[in-house]
């Protein structure tokens, strides 16, 4: 029995993947609460692919969720390659990123990608650099290696791409696990085409492989209703200069997050939260007190009076606000959240 537990990928009991200590957030307590865990947070050694319709908030989620890394980590750096060539335009997207430990590569060449891990970073994490995430935004973008070498787009090659990113994230999700760093990535989706007459509209362009290397599939999309459109306060997320056609103009909105699929424990969970173009996900206090209510923390006598142990609220606007200005009283609510999933 010592013998077989003296190899290198013997899995240590004693290690918890659901500590927070191993664990990357989101900002959002919301987007937290669907992993599902003990910590409310996404395990290190995990794995996230996000699918979601074109501008429903799944690179501003990345960036998001490096933002958050960095504040909670002074020294964690994070890779970003965007397949999609955006990112020398969306590198200042939020003003809290520090940009000294976010390294963004444009590019949609694979060797580039997964060759880069192998060869170059690889060897940077093992002489000790604090990399705490890799994002890849988009794996539909990443070309087929043959595709790269064809000389026209007559040249259709069946399989191409989907090999290419088995073979790439065969090395890279390894790599990532056995160094704790979190990866993230995502797929754009495409029309349903064959899915019958009651089957969704459009789905993940994900290949079935793809779908296998990660532990959560996460479905983003942008919240629509006249109730989406405004805070809790009532404060829609427009500006007062208008464009011109006389539409005022949209500084945010807000996103309905879900966990489609889980490897590792409960699936089905959704949430939503409010994403600022400046400044990243924002109210968090609503989201805490949303979630407060639903799961009977914060109990409510009728439809007007919440309560939360010797606190009493007049309305759901008055509770919201009051958590936001008191950080204490946010924070006690929060916790009280987070423990009525301690037992998973």
């Amino acid at each position: 029995s010592k013998m077989l537990k003296s190899y290198d990928d013997v899995v240590k009991y004693e290690y918890d993947a659901y500590a927070p200590e191993n664990c990357i957030y989101t900002p959002s307590p919301y987007f937290n609460w669907i992993f599902a865990n003990k910590s409310h947070g996404i395990p290190k050694k995990a794995s996230v692919l996000f699918f979601s319709e074109p501008k429903a908030g799944k690179s501003l989620s990345i960036y998001a969720i490096i933002q958050e890394m960095q504040k909670r980590d002074p020294e964690g750096i994070a890779i970003y390659f965007n397949t999609e060539m955006r990112g020398a335009l969306q590198h200042n997207v939020f003003e809290g990123l520090d940009k000294d430990r976010l390294i963004i590569y444009d590019t949609n060449d694979p060797v580039q990608i997964f060759d880069r891990v192998e060869k170059d970073i690889k060897a940077m994490v093992q002489d000790g650099m604090p990399l705490r995430i890799i994002a890849i935004d988009s794996l539909t973008n990443i070309q087929g290696i043959k595709r790269q070498n064809a000389d026209s787009v007559e040249n259709h090659l069946i399989g191409d791409h989907a090999l290419t990113l088995q073979i790439g994230l065969s090395k890279l999700i390894p790599f990532c696990k056995n160094n704790e760093i979190l990866l993230l990535a995502t797929e754009q989706v495409r029309a349903n085409m064959d899915g019958g007459y009651n089957a969704p509209k459009t789905k993940a362009a994900s290949t079935f492989a793809t779908k296998h290397a990660f532990e959560y599939y996460v479905t983003l999309k942008k919240a629509g209703s006249a109730d989406d459109r405004s805070d809790i306060e009532g404060k829609t997320f427009e500006e007062d200069i208008k464009d011109a056609r006389g539409n005022k103009l949209v500084n945010g909105h807000k996103v309905y997050v879900k966990l489609e699929a889980s490897s590792v424990g409960q699936q089905g969970r959704s949430g939503v939260f409010t994403l600022s173009y400046a400044d990243g996900i924002i109210n968090q206090h609503e989201e805490i007190f949303f979630l407060a209510k639903s799961l009977g923390i914060m109990a409510t006598e009728n439809n007007r009076t919440y309560t939360y142990k010797d606190h009493k609220f007049n309305g759901k606007k008055e509770a919201a606000i009051a958590l936001k200005e008191n950080p204490e009283l946010m924070q006690s609510v929060l916790n009280d959240i987070i423990a009525t999933d301690k037992d998973r």
